[in-house]
């Protein structure tokens, strides 16, 4: 019975020291994994990093240069190596990544190393290596000029009996900054119109240019270009129309100011030279005569009046004929009218747009001539005189505005008076 009693418990050991080593084993597998986890040889993880470039603040303190580039920020791959749980846990907050301006001490393009350190307090990795390892850079003093924009064009594609007209810029003038070196090559700048396969055009066309830079040693690329009216946003191209105008011959006339209603056609008569002017309109337009400017009926007088008008300032038309570059009009006043002198009390004058307390103190002039045929009766009566107090030239002085009762008559003259 005894034996029997033995041989059972000793069954039991056998089987607990059974279930014991196995334990063991699991343990050691599980020790062994975590140790090759911790302790095992080191390994290699590659990371991406986006890194702005920014070296202008350091440089202009360093040597007075600027630093321009063709980008803004440079994607680097930085290469660690570590424990596998440490290597697995750095991000791009890890690293500290400077761009060593240390040797730059010329104007230049050069090459500028990147240094990526472990910035890491509590990671431990090292950096073996980056890609790229430097970046290129222009190194010089910053120049900023303004140029004229030169429009280049065809004017042969344009259909028969048609011309271009004034060509019309989104802007005519632009603004250039960049390196010195490059900005002090600059000659000219240009944009040429590229027609394409449009011929025979008689519509207005309509086109972007790309906006070139002419010189010689130029390196367009690190140059930004900006509107007059615009230094922040960069532009590349301009926008462009090129009316398209039809041949045409236009009778010349003026247009009147302050012209009597009442004037009748024997009373005046008025003489163009040339009488008629080559020129190119628009077809949609339907302009039927070559307005070349006004005349003002105040500065009409009795007997021949003479007025020379520059057809390079005219609208509505484009004058063609290179040789005629004023227009002469003579407005003559039949010697049926005459001069009138007329005296007015200046409290007469309706003063406006001002105030109340104003008052007038004196007049330019000692009475107002009216132009007038002879048999009509001018008085002061028949004039209304206003003067607007908010309209003060640079002579402390205001102009009036006069009207005559007569349909057939005109006030000659401008007139101005003082205030107290």
């Amino acid at each position: 019975m005894a034996d029997k009693k033995r041989s059972v418990s000793l069954r039991k050991v056998i089987n607990n020291d059974r279930s014991l080593i196995v334990f063991a084993l699991v343990l050691a597998i599980i020790i062994w994994a975590i140790t090759s986890l911790n302790i095992g040889t080191d390994e290699t993880r590659t990371i991406t990093v986006k890194a702005p470039i920014t070296l202008s603040d350091r440089l202009s303190k360093q040597v007075g240069m600027n630093y321009y580039s063709l980008q803004d920020s440079v994607d680097i791959s930085v290469t660690i190596v570590g424990a596998k749980y440490v290597i697995g846990q750095v991000d791009e907050n890890d690293l500290n990544i400077k761009f060593d301006t240390s040797n730059v001490n010329r104007a230049g393009e050069q090459s500028i190393p990147i240094l990526v350190t472990n910035k890491s307090k509590t990671k431990d990795f090292a950096i073996t290596n980056t890609y790229p390892s430097t970046i290129d850079a222009y190194f010089d003093v910053d120049e900023t000029k303004t140029f004229d924009v030169q429009l280049k064009y065809d004017d042969d594609v344009v259909a028969d009996g048609y011309v271009f007209g004034t060509p019309l810029i989104s802007e005519d003038k632009v603004v250039i900054n960049g390196p010195s070196t490059f900005v002090d090559r600059i000659d000219s700048v240009g944009i040429h119109v590229d027609f394409g396969n449009n011929n025979n055009l008689t519509e207005p066309f309509n086109t972007e240019c790309d906006i070139i830079l002419e010189g010689s040693g130029i390196e367009q690329s690190y140059l930004k270009i900006y509107s007059k009216n615009d230094n922040e946003t960069e532009i590349k191209t301009l926008a462009v129309t090129l009316p398209v105008l039809k041949e045409t011959t236009l009778p010349v006339e003026v247009a009147f100011d302050n012209m009597p209603s009442g004037l009748k056609t024997g009373d005046y008569k008025v003489v163009y030279s040339p009488k008629t002017i080559a020129a190119g309109v628009l077809e949609s337009a339907d302009v039927k005569s070559a307005v070349v400017g006004r005349v003002d009926f105040r500065e009409v007088n009795i007997g021949n009046n003479t007025f020379n008008f520059e057809v390079a300032n005219t609208q509505g038309f484009t004058p063609l004929d290179e040789s005629v570059s004023n227009v002469t009009v003579k407005v003559n006043i039949a010697d049926t009218y005459e001069k009138k002198a007329i005296a007015i009390n200046l409290d007469d004058i309706e003063l406006t747009g001002g105030s109340a307390d104003a008052a007038v103190k004196s007049m330019n002039k000692s009475t107002i001539i009216v132009i007038a045929p002879k048999d009509a009766k001018i008085t002061a009566s028949n004039l209304t005189i206003k003067c607007d107090i908010s309209s003060e030239n640079d002579d402390n002085e205001y102009p009036l505005d006069i009207t005559v009762n007569n349909s057939n008559a005109w006030v000659f003259s401008d007139y101005y008076v003082s205030l107290y």
